[in-house]
């Protein structure tokens, strides 16, 4: 068992959440219900928004190599549509929630 580091509350070592603070770099653990009240959302919706920026990101990457290797092998015509399927992507990628 471990304590909250801002309510003091025992939790058990699996279930603590370590805060890092980003101006002062200092570690922290914390309780979900505190993570919840620090970052106004629970922890799985965190995650799962987390995870989901992560594939956004990769899926823009991937297609922008697309896009160049297009543009090289078959011309300016296939690289435009690559570089507007790639903003497309972008765009729906970052309105999913």
């Amino acid at each position: 068992m471990i304590q909250c580091q801002k309510c003091n509350k025992s939790i058990p070592e699996e279930k603590g959440l370590v805060n890092t603070n980003t101006q002062t770099n200092e570690k922290m653990v914390i309780c979900e219900a505190c993570f919840k009240e620090y970052m106004g959302v629970d922890y799985k919706t965190f995650q799962v928004r987390k995870e989901n920026a992560k594939q956004g990101c990769l899926a823009t990457v991937v297609c922008l190599f697309v896009t160049v290797y297009a543009f090289m092998e078959y011309g300016v015509l296939y690289g435009v549509v690559g570089l507007i399927a790639t903003g497309l992507i972008y765009y729906f990628s970052a309105k999913i929630k």
